[in-house]
C-alpha cells in the first residue's frame, strides 16, 4: 500500500506511553473471550467500512486490526512500541508502521475512517492526537469503549490507587480515554454491543498488580507500589474469587464534528 511507510525514525516518543514492557503478556492480560471478541468485531466492521483505508492508531498486537484484515478490511495500523508491532506481525497483520499519531506521516484526507481504543490516555497531548486524526480522516473517528464501573473486581484497582494515593502518589494517566472525550463532545452514536462478566481469580490478579501490569501503575514509585500491593493482600485475604463486569460499547464522532471542537477550543 503506497502510503504506509516502514518506519519512523526520529519521532519524538517521550510524551507517550509505549507498551514494550508489556508486550510479551498484552493479550493474557487484555483479550476477550471469543464469543464477545466476535459480537465487537461485527458490529465494528460495519461501522468502520469505507472506500477508503481505515486508520488503526496504537494498533497494539493487533487485537482489532487483524481480524478486520481477515474480513478484507484495508486497515494500516500504527504504534510507537516496536514490541508490539512484533506481535502484530507474528499473527500475519499486514501494513503496519511505527508512527506517532502526534505527528502522523500521511497527507490530509488519506483515510476515511480512523478508529483507537484504549489509547488517548497514554497521550499528555491528546488534543494533538485528536487534531492529527482529524487531519487525515474525511468520515468519522471510532472507539471499542470498556466501562467496568460496577464491577467488585474493579474496587480492587480502586484500592490500589487510593493506598498510593494515601502514600503521596495519585495514579493518572497522561490523556484522556476515549470514552471520556464524551463528557467534551456528544458522540455521534453510542451503542452497547456486549456485556462480559468473568468471575476472576483474586490471588493472580493481586500478581497482576505486582508486575505492574497495567500501565497507570508504571510510574509509581516502588516504595509505594509494593506497600500498596501488601495492603491489597491485607484487604482481600480469605478471598478467592471476584466478579468482573464490563459493558463495551461502540463509540464515534464525525470528523466535522471533531474538527469543530477542535477549533472551539483552540487546536490547530
Amino acid at each position: 500500500m503506497s502510503i504506509v511507510l516502514d518506519g519512523q525514525p526520529g519521532v519524538e516518543h517521550r510524551l507517550n506511553v509505549s507498551f514494550d514492557r508489556i508486550a510479551d503478556r498484552y493479550d493474557d492480560t487484555r483479550s476477550l473471550p471469543g464469543d464477545i471478541m466476535e459480537q465487537v468485531i461485527d458490529a465494528l466492521e460495519m461501522l468502520v467500512d469505507s472506500r477508503k483505508p481505515i486508520l488503526d492508531v496504537g494498533v497494539g498486537t493487533a487485537r482489532f486490526a487483524r481480524p478486520l484484515q481477515a474480513r478484507g478490511q484495508e486497515i494500516v495500523g500504527i504504534d510507537i512500541s516496536t514490541r508490539m508491532l512484533h506481535k502484530a506481525r507474528a499473527k500475519g497483520t499486514e501494513d503496519l508502521m511505527l508512527a506517532n499519531v502526534c505527528q502522523l506521516p500521511f497527507a490530509d484526507n488519506a483515510f476515511g475512517v480512523a478508529m483507537s481504543v484504549h489509547v488517548l490516555h497514554l497521550i499528555a497531548d491528546w488534543r494533538r492526537a485528536l487534531s492529527e486524526i482529524a487531519r487525515v480522516t474525511t468520515e468519522r473517528y471510532v472507539s471499542v469503549a470498556s466501562y467496568r464501573e460496577d464491577s467488585p473486581a474493579e474496587d480492587m484497582r480502586r484500592y490500589y490507587e487510593a493506598k498510593c494515593e494515601e502514600l503521596g502518589h495519585a495514579v493518572k494517566h497522561p490523556g484522556l480515554r476515549e470514552r471520556e472525550l464524551r463528557d467534551l463532545l456528544r458522540a455521534d452514536l453510542v451503542s452497547m454491543v456486549a456485556v462480559h462478566e468473568e468471575v476472576i481469580d483474586v490471588r493472580a490478579r493481586i500478581e497482576g498488580f505486582e508486575k505492574r501490569t497495567y500501565s497507570s501503575q508504571w510510574p509509581v514509585p516502588e516504595e509505594i507500589h509494593r506497600q500498596a500491593v501488601e495492603a491489597l493482600r491485607a484487604r482481600y485475604e480469605g478471598t478467592e474469587h471476584l466478579l468482573e463486569r464490563e459493558s463495551i460499547y461502540l463509540l464515534a464522532w464525525k470528523t466535522a464534528r471533531l474538527k469543530e471542537f477542535l477549533k472551539g477550543i483552540g487546536v490547530k
